[in-house]
């Protein structure tokens, strides 16, 4: 008796073959619109992934279409965030596809995944490559300011500074003119680009254009919403640290000029106690009315001096030079002073 076959689901063979027509439909690869195409292609399938593994392994199928469901297939991977199942993915095919240029941003995104700064390091060389062979497609110099950002965000001081972040705002830039400004995720990018830079303002305003031109029916509209309101509180976050910074580096440079203040009081303090012991030893060895002049010229002028440094300190300008001309008294009666008034 022969056992019959399981009867394949009316559901499974009818979503198969509108995958198939929607992915033929779908431009060539070197097209610059092949990436939102496949986006558009699969949007209306709520589960692509086996129909799509099923084109992919046909090896009857058209070599172009077999890499537009891989695309495709990877795509959904990545949108639900399985990383292992992504790279094993790509492993798979890497030998029979690799010569397709978009393999060099299937390289980058599992060099991504990983998370250490050596590979996001790597992910930003492939997406280089990537970008070297494809420059005209917006999503895969979009990848490439991606990555970086997200690179020198990991960093605490980037080596490369404004100049690497001058690239990145180059590129992003570039991939929001390709997509003649119609990707709303690209917008957050360029909101995280000026937020290294510290125009926070600017990064809140493209952040919010992103979640404006966010596509209500698009099946990523909550995972987006979350990333940009997410990137908003980075912004925030960044702002309050960049504050910090400035009243810490304030400080610090406050601390440092009231210990050279201390210091010049302490070296002032010495060199007047050693001026006093001077003048009174030299006054103590000459005639009663001179000893008397050069304690007048001496004291005049450690109010002098006095008076100066308290008005370095911004004391009242008014209190110092009553303080100054007392001490210019004095030293006039020491010096000008007839000796008989003394006598």
């Amino acid at each position: 008796m022969r056992t019959p076959r399981p009867r394949q689901s009316s559901r499974r063979q009818p979503e198969h073959v509108a995958l198939t027509t929607a992915l033929a439909g779908v431009p060539a690869p070197a097209d610059r619109d092949f990436p939102l195409a496949i986006r558009a292609a699969i949007e209306p399938f709520p589960d692509p992934e086996a129909g799509l593994q099923r084109i992919v392994d046909d090896t009857s199928v058209r070599r172009r279409l077999r890499f537009a469901a891989l695309y495709a297939l990877l795509l959904r991977l990545r949108r639900e965030e399985r990383a292992g199942e992504y790279a094993s993915t790509v492993r798979r095919y890497e030998d029979e596809f690799a010569d397709e240029p978009y393999f060099h941003t299937f390289r980058a995104i599992v060099a991504r995944t990983r998370g250490d700064l050596a590979s996001l390091r790597s992910a930003v060389e492939y997406s280089r490559q990537a970008v070297a062979a494809m420059p005209k497609v917006a999503a895969v110099v979009h990848q490439l300011a991606a990555f970086w950002v997200e690179y020198l965000e990991r960093l605490e001081s980037p080596d490369g500074g404004v100049r690497d972040l001058d690239e990145v705002e180059r590129n992003v830039d570039r991939a929001i003119t390709l997509s003649q400004g119609r990707v709303a995720h690209y917008f957050e990018t360029k909101g995280r680009v000026l937020a290294l830079r510290g125009e926070f303002e600017a990064a809140r305003s493209a952040v919010s254009q992103a979640i404006e031109l966010e596509p209500r029916s698009s099946r990523d509209h909550l995972r987006r919403i979350t990333q940009y309101q997410t990137t908003r509180v980075r912004i925030d976050l960044l702002e309050e640290r960049a504050r910090w910074a400035q009243a810490h580096s304030r400080f610090r440079t406050e601390l440092t000029e009231f210990k050279v203040q201390q210091l010049q009081l302490l070296g002032l303090l010495a060199a007047v106690v050693a001026f006093l012991a001077t003048a009174s030893n030299l006054a103590g060895q000459v005639r009663g009315v001179d000893g008397i002049r050069l304690l007048l010229v001496a004291s005049g002028a450690i109010g002098i001096v006095f008076g100066t440094f308290s008005l370095v300190n911004n004391s009242r300008v008014g209190r110092v030079a009553t303080a100054v001309l007392f001490s210019c008294g004095l030293i006039g009666m020491g010096v000008f002073l007839p000796v008989t008034w003394m006598s």
